[in-house]
């Protein structure tokens, strides 16, 4: 199948293949003369590090952690709001959002003395644009070393953003929008805001959030940055980034209407799709750190708008979105470069054993009214375990993500089929 995009044409200078007007098969003209990019960049970075975890760090978190609520640790002169990190998969949660930092330590289904993914750093947006490309490198590098020996970085999810105004998602965006993932969402109303792990779809009067795929695969939101900002409290912060932004139409004055919406794609990658994708591109180095990652920001948002898009009609697509695609650039032109993901490995042969056993096995722990650690325990006495594991490693999918596929597989057999009547 070929996807064809509308004809453009800059009206000032005849120029084909650029410029904000576009002519459709039938002769259509859409004009995006009003659409101005504000900013986009790299909204969040999440780090994965694999090593040995320094015991004398590791002593000074438990210890500080056991004094209960509104604990806190200072490390490398910052100090640090501490919790449970067991959501996440890890045993403690380092957290300081005044920095702009957020650390998981101590991977909750490994030994703490074993060699292990024992530490996640997520990143907020102000950190990130407070920083070059190399200083966010080399601080999260640091940030690393501080809890590990033998340090490795084995992953990185990213999540690209571009902030435009002058166009507005129109209610049956979704009916036109083309995808592989299964999940798709939609609210209205800015206290229905979720942008993670959203289920089934809902459509509620105007709609002013739209996400395709889910949080651990490849996932595309579009939504109202301007009311998500009140509720974030990053007004200010972003307000003094858009004003930064001028258009041909606007020079030297700013572009940004504060009277318009602002309307945020955003495409997230997980750290499973960017490996699959840098082990699947010929000629691609692996993307395991943000150093790695930098020279391809173009590349693999080009990549993921080609495979989610918006279209006019079948294989044509929406000039919103070819500007958008085309037009938008992270720094680093697009190397020449076909990405694809790669192919899941066929694996040992008794794949569709291992997962029709898995769901067996969950079925009787939910029948058997078990909880979530009652059902891993049985899992590792099962004489499953190690091909479990293996069947999920090639997927990219570690035990604390396994954790999590376990308790939500109980919770849907008890609240969706007749395992627990």
């Amino acid at each position: 199948m070929k996807i064809r995009d509308f004809e453009r044409m800059d009206i000032r200078t005849g120029e084909i293949g650029k410029g904000n007007l576009f002519i459709g098969p039938e002769g259509q003209q859409v004009d995006l003369k009003n659409v101005n990019i504000l900013w986009s960049g790299v909204d969040t970075v999440r780090q994965l590090f694999q090593g040995r975890l320094k015991h004398d760090v590791l002593a000074q978190i438990a210890t500080a952690y056991e004094e209960g609520f509104n604990a806190t640790v200072t490390l490398n002169k910052t100090e640090f709001r501490l919790m449970s990190g067991r959501r996440g998969g890890f045993k403690y949660l380092l957290q300081n959002r005044e920095v702009g930092l957020t650390i998981l330590v101590q991977n909750f289904y490994a030994d703490a003395d074993s060699q292990g993914t024992h530490v996640k750093i997520e990143t907020s947006p102000r950190w990130l644009y407070e920083r070059s490309s190399d200083q966010v490198h080399d601080e999260l590098t640091e940030w690393g070393m501080l809890f590990l020996n033998a340090i490795n970085p084995v992953g990185i999810a990213l999540h690209l953003a571009v902030d435009f105004q002058g166009w507005e998602p129109p209610q049956d965006l979704p009916c036109h929008f083309v995808t592989r993932a299964r999940t798709i969402s939609c609210h209205n109303g800015i206290s229905e805001l979720a942008f993670q792990g959203l289920q089934g779809a809902t459509i509620n009067g105007r709609g002013e959030t739209y996400t395709f795929g889910k949080a651990n695969s490849l996932q595309v939101c579009i939504y109202d940055k301007s009311k998500e900002i009140d509720v974030s409290d990053k007004r200010a912060f972003m307000e003094g980034i858009w004003e930064c932004a001028v258009s041909e139409n606007s020079f030297p004055d700013s572009c940004y209407d504060p009277e318009l919406p602002v309307w945020r794609l955003e495409i997230r990658f997980h750290h499973r799709i960017v490996n699959e994708i840098s082990d699947g591109t010929p000629g691609m180095k692996g993307i395991r750190t943000f150093a790695d990652a930098v020279p391809h920001l173009t590349g693999l948002w080009q990549y993921a708008l080609q495979g989610n898009r918006y279209e006019v009609k079948r294989e044509w697509v929406h000039p919103i979105w070819t500007k958008l695609r085309d037009d938008v650039s992270f720094g680093h032109p697009p190397p020449s470069l076909v990405y694809k993901r790669a192919k899941k490995e066929p694996g040992c042969g008794n794949e569709k054993n291992v997962s029709l056993a898995f769901g067996n096995l969950l079925s009787i722990y939910a029948r058997n009214r078990f909880n979530a650690r009652q059902a891993w325990d049985c899992l590792k006495k099962s004489g499953l375990w190690e091909d479990l594991c293996n069947y999920y490693r090639r997927r990219e999918i570690h035990e604390n993500e396994l954790f999590q596929l376990v308790q939500e597989g109980l919770n849907r057999r008890r609240l969706l089929t007749k395992v627990a009547a």
